[in-house]
């Protein structure tokens, strides 16, 4: 893939993102006009957590319980990614971990098979678009995921959950499928599909309004989770960044950069190995 492949890609999606704040707001007319607010967790609820062993949804789990006081009920999805086996296993350390620490506040852990994209399909996607953008839907597929898990959650126990959260932080808020634009689609979507206008899909990183028992709290960078995990003793070199399937990170991909990007902004040293000591 050459430079002005990746400048036309990213060109489209910016022209595509150009109204995002105009965007949001009209989706946030709908959901306030029908239901009376936009976004909110009240202290105690119930909600399901979309996590992958990385550390942005791994500090997410932390962060609903300690700061909300909400019960997180855990979804993994094995989803076909070259690394799912070393994320599951940061998955499992991390749900054993919060356990202790944490109690009833951790709910119910489930796992899941879901291949995304469907393998069928995913050899044939233009790599410049994958790489630029990503795996069309991705992070859609697996919150309407999260939606069956929560419907699951209150037919076999009665829990009644709706609100979904994804661990998009502020840093991703103009990204097509992470940014807050698309958590509020998705939203709309899902209240829209399930004829209930109470669900919401967001994250307390970009979305920090949902904490209504909160004051003070503001949109958080992945720099700002691990400054987070520090104060709060969250063992970040058992998270899973990267997305090579080797047993170190191999610092060149999207994600090694971003983490490694916020690690040096915050003055920590990642504590995780890097291919060639990086």
């Amino acid at each position: 893939m050459d430079d002005e492949q990746i400048i036309n890609i990213k060109r489209r999606v910016w022209k595509a993102q150009r109204n995002y704040s105009e965007n949001i707001k009209a989706i946030e007319a709908i959901l306030e006009n029908e239901r009376g607010f936009v976004s909110r967790v009240n202290a105690k609820d119930n909600v399901v957590a979309l996590c992958s062993g990385g550390l942005d949804s791994t500090v997410m789990v932390a962060y609903a319980i300690e700061t909300l006081g909400a019960t997180v009920h855990p979804l993994f999805i094995r989803r076909g990614a070259r690394a799912e086996k070393l994320e599951e296993a940061a998955f499992d350390f991390f749900m054993d971990f919060f356990k202790h620490k944490y109690g009833d506040k951790l709910g119910y852990v489930q796992k899941m098979d879901l291949t995304i994209p469907p393998k069928e399909f995913k050899g044939d996607f233009k790599r410049e678009m994958v790489n630029t953008v990503g795996h069309p839907m991705r992070n859609s597929t697996m919150q309407n995921m999260a939606v069956n898990y929560a419907m699951a959650l209150e037919g076999r126990y009665g829990i009644e959950v709706r609100t979904i959260l994804s661990g998009s932080v502020f840093d991703d808020n103009t990204e097509p499928e992470m940014g807050l634009l698309s958590l509020r689609a998705q939203t709309l979507n899902t209240c829209i599909q399930t004829g209930d206008w109470s669900w919401q899909i967001t994250s307390p990183f970009t979305d920090p309004g949902i904490f209504t028992n909160q004051n003070g709290l503001k949109a958080m960078s992945k720099a700002d989770l691990i400054r987070y995990a520090k104060e709060t003793g969250i063992p970040l070199e058992k998270t899973r960044t990267c997305f090579s399937s080797d047993e170190e990170a191999d610092g060149s991909c999207l994600a090694c950069v971003k983490r490694i990007k916020a690690f040096e902004e915050v003055r920590i040293k990642d504590p995780i190995k890097y291919r060639g000591g990086k």
